[in-house]
């Protein structure tokens, strides 16, 4: 069973742990974002994380910066191996999931566990037994390499990069022991047919193939048979891509085999006799070897820079910024939005984040609104998986500036901001506030940031959504309410100092509207307006 792990780790950190590609010893405990060395034309280069085990390299520059799932706290260990100079992926977290110290290690340490202890049972306590467990705990299975690596390379036109990379442990090892110790293993492999039958052959590959498969089982039982890993993985065993002791390194796009009059590779007349070719046509994460006497050749030259990924940090040169929308500028001139990370960040420049204290009130005219607190300004640090509403001095991305800083642990507050990682269908759908209370989602309790259709003055604030919505967007905040709080409708923003938030308005004639930008009040772009009420950049208009 450590096996199939190892399969797990070579598709499951090659999906999330993308590559960590920098010189060695400038990778820091920090946040980074991991960008392929490949140029697409689509400018889709940037790893982005879409799921919980769902990741691939398809942001541009612009859609990065604004995206939280572009952003993964890296940590890394420098080793070596074969006397070259690697590191060891130590924490590789986004949106949620820390793929190493979350689900990898454990999952390791655990199935390290449960076999030494059968070997135990099923090997017997006599000494003979004790000296072939020991053989095979020192010599087959601390031997076996379970990390996520990455090597130093250089890009094609001189860029630092790395090989991001991992190795399906040699069953050799395995066969050569069971060869001499199998006769005292009594019925230890009996539910393993296929394995056992490969052991006493004494065939390594065919080893490998039956933990292959048992491997797959396992990921099926645990992940489902339609999850995108699983059919991932699915791929590779169809294609007999994954092989017994081979080193596999991540790439993005793909690799084509392309088989010439049927005659197996020669690395003097490459095209002309079987070969691999690269496909770069969708952005996308894939496997190559560089095994040179495979019928096709190697794959990882074939590559070439796409095989390689750079590391940028998460910085001033390279920031994460939030983009409000132009309908959501207050009276104030400002304008809002919401946001929900995995990560804490520090607010730079004239930026403040709020959280909602409670939502259970009405003003003087019967209106509910929600008391909102301040957690700051400029320099102050939100903590990892707090909602938060966020109020901007402009639409431009470069003055909203938020730095990802410290550790993902989470803060419990006086918070009733929700929030998710990744787009979620509203039916059956549960969500955690700042509270530590947990929600059942309705389209009765859930109240979504935007705007009010119905009040004159357009506050901003939390409101029902239509049943034509079936998602909550990803990495944005949002209010589920008690059965006494969704008597309301809706919740607009009560600020410390008793201020409020809304959009101007003003009245004016169709045929002033020339050249401007506008908007009806369900957010929809308008060419032609009648008459009616609009927003026009930025401002509720009524047009005569």
């Amino acid at each position: 069973m450590r096996n199939n792990l190892r399969l797990i780790v070579s598709v499951l950190a090659g999906l999330c742990s993308t590559g960590l590609m920098a010189q060695v010893t400038s990778i820091t405990d920090g946040y980074y974002r991991i960008k392929n060395a490949a140029t697409r034309a689509d400018g889709k280069q940037y790893v982005y994380v879409t799921g919980k085990y769902e990741a691939q390299p398809n942001a541009t520059h612009d859609e990065a910066v604004t995206l939280p799932g572009t952003v993964i706290h890296l940590n890394v260990a420098d080793t070596t191996i074969n006397a070259e100079a690697v590191c060891n992926v130590k924490t590789l977290r986004s949106q949620g999931v820390d793929v190493i110290n979350g689900y990898l290690l454990p999952a390791l340490d655990k199935v390290r566990t449960e076999l030494k202890a059968k070997l135990k049972e099923k090997l017997g306590s006599d000494a003979l037994a004790q000296i072939a467990y020991g053989i095979f705990e020192n010599d087959v299975l601390d031997k076996w390499d379970l990390n996520m690596h990455m090597k130093p390379v250089t890009t094609s036109d001189g860029r630092a990069a790395y090989y991001a990379y991992a190795t399906v442990p040699s069953m050799q090892p395995l066969v050569d022991f069971w060869k001499t110790w199998g006769p005292f293993a009594g019925g230890a492999l009996d539910s393993y047919p296929d394995l056992k039958a490969a052991l006493e052959r004494g065939d390594a590959t065919g080893t490998w193939k039956a933990v292959e498969q048992l491997a797959y089982g396992k990921i099926v039982a645990t992940f489902g048979a339609d999850n995108a890993m699983t059919q991932l993985v699915k791929g590779y065993i169809d294609n007999d891509r994954i092989h017994n002791g081979m080193t596999y390194y991540l790439i993005s796009g793909g690799i084509n085999k392309v088989d010439t009059n049927q005659t197996a590779y020669d690395p003097n007349n490459p095209t002309g006799t079987a070969h691999n070719e690269y496909d770069g046509s969708e952005a996308k994460f894939d496997f190559a070897n560089n095994n040179a006497d495979n019928y096709w050749g190697p794959e990882l030259p074939a590559a070439g820079d796409a095989g390689m990924w750079l590391v940028e940090k998460v910085d001033a040169d390279n920031y994460f910024s939030v983009k409000p929308s132009t309908k959501m500028k207050g009276l104030n001139g400002k304008y809002y939005t919401t946001l929900y990370t995995d990560f804490p960040f520090q607010i730079v420049g004239d930026m403040t984040a709020y959280i909602i204290e409670g939502v259970n009130e009405k003003d003087a005219n019967g209106y509910a609104f929600a008391r909102v607190k301040s957690l700051g300004g400029a320099g102050t640090v939100v903590p990892a998986q707090t909602a938060v509403v966020l109020e901007c001095p402009s639409e431009n991305v470069a003055d909203n500036q938020l730095l990802p800083t410290g550790t993902e642990e989470p803060a419990t507050s006086s918070n009733r901001l929700c929030g998710n990682f990744f787009p979620t269908a509203i039916s059956g759908m549960t969500a955690t506030d700042g509270t530590g209370a947990t929600h059942a989602v309705t389209y009765s309790n859930l109240r979504a940031f935007n705007i009010s259709a119905s009040d004159t003055k357009n506050p901003i604030g939390f409101y029902k959504v239509g049943s034509s919505v079936t998602t909550i967007p990803g990495n944005k905040a949002f209010l589920v309410l008690t059965d006494t709080e969704a008597q309301a409708k809706g919740f607009y923003l009560l600020f410390e100092d008793g201020t409020t938030t809304g959009i101007e308005h003003i009245e004016t004639a169709a045929g002033d509207m020339h050249d401007a930008v506008i908007y009806d009040l369900q957010g929809r772009r308008v060419t032609n307006p009648g008459k009616g009420v609009y927003i026009v950049n930025g401002k509720k208009v009524i047009i005569k």
